[in-house]
């Protein structure tokens, strides 16, 4: 137990340092100085798509095993999403009536093509494999994804430390959402591993990524193999997804339930429609609840991952 215990403080020690100091940083630092380096956000994580193609490059070797993970994928990222949802019901307030347009399905075209563009970075990486640049020291060094998601996870911090919370937002009513989705989640990776007969651990690890595809993909790649790194992103961007799809259906009549379908990515990408399809009233519980998922899921997945 100590030496689980001992793994996991030395896995999540540099991720928490990478956050904790780009929060710091983020708070001395300009604006305009601060906002060139949260746009480099989405660069690194365009890298990191790439790295973990490369990396899984032999997963896709084969329509047949492309195929197993893109089906393995679909199953988790729809079970999750549905038991969120359910689970969340009963936290869902009448009479929110909406007061804005939405701008149609031509509004969803933006979230949409950042998640074309992110399969299109891993399909990339998966044909560059072949051309093994990671068996090169120079490639070995420049594409370590480890390097890169702290890169990443320092930005973030930067980025968390510009979002000013009310008090109000800490309310249990706000707070409610995430646990519920924690909660909701580990019961979908205990039914995910009853479902596919996988191990309960490898479930509970592939469930807690909260939608942070960038995050989970480097994470189950390095404990799990490429072909889990695979499953783990692919899972997460199919849910990021399904949370735009959800939000654009639902969250006129059911705000918590779709915000908490979005995961970590109700403090950013799917915020906009947050705002759009569930009033204004519904945006705190969106942040607060993308930002409390964006901190736990490393350390849900490390734990996970440390019990295999």
């Amino acid at each position: 137990m100590s030496a689980h215990l001992s793994n996991i403080f030395a896995t999540v020690l540099p991720i928490l340092l990478s956050l904790l100091i780009g929060y710091l940083t983020g708070k001395r630092l300009p604006k305009p100085v601060v906002t060139p380096l949260v746009g480099a956000i989405t660069p690194v994580v365009w890298v990191i798509l790439f790295i973990i193609g490369m990396e899984s490059g032999a997963a896709f070797s084969t329509l047949a095993s492309g195929m197993q993970v893109l089906k393995q994928s679909a199953i988790y990222a729809f079970t999750l999403s549905a038991v969120v949802f359910v689970c969340l019901l009963p936290l869902n307030r009448s009479g929110t009536a909406q007061t804005e347009r939405l701008g149609g399905w031509h509004g969803l075209w933006h979230p949409l093509k950042q998640c074309l563009i992110a399969f299109g970075l891993v399909l990339l990486g998966a044909f560059a494999w072949r051309l093994q640049w990671l068996e090169h020291p120079v490639g070995s060094l420049l594409l370590d994804i480890a390097w890169w998601l702290y890169a990443l996870l320092f930005l973030i911090g930067i980025d968390l430390a510009q979002v000013a919370i009310n008090r109000s937002w800490l309310a249990l009513r706000v707070l409610k959402i995430p646990l519920m989705v924690m909660l909701a989640s580990m019961l979908g990776g205990v039914l995910l591993s009853w479902m596919t007969g996988e191990r309960l651990p490898v479930a509970l690890a592939l469930s807690t990524g909260f939608g942070w595809f960038s995050l989970s993909g480097a994470l189950a790649g390095q404990h799990l193999g490429d072909a889990y790194g695979s499953v783990a992103l692919l899972t997460d961007l199919m849910r990021e997804l399904i949370g735009l799809t959800v939000v654009f259906l639902l969250g006129r009549n059911f705000a918590n339930s779709s915000i908490g379908v979005c995961g970590a990515t109700a403090m950013d990408t799917t915020l906009p429609f947050v705002r759009q399809a569930c009033h204004y009233q519904h945006v705190p519980t969106a942040i607060i609840s993308g930002l409390v998922l964006t901190l736990a899921a490393p350390f849900f997945m490390l734990f996970f991952l440390s019990l295999v």
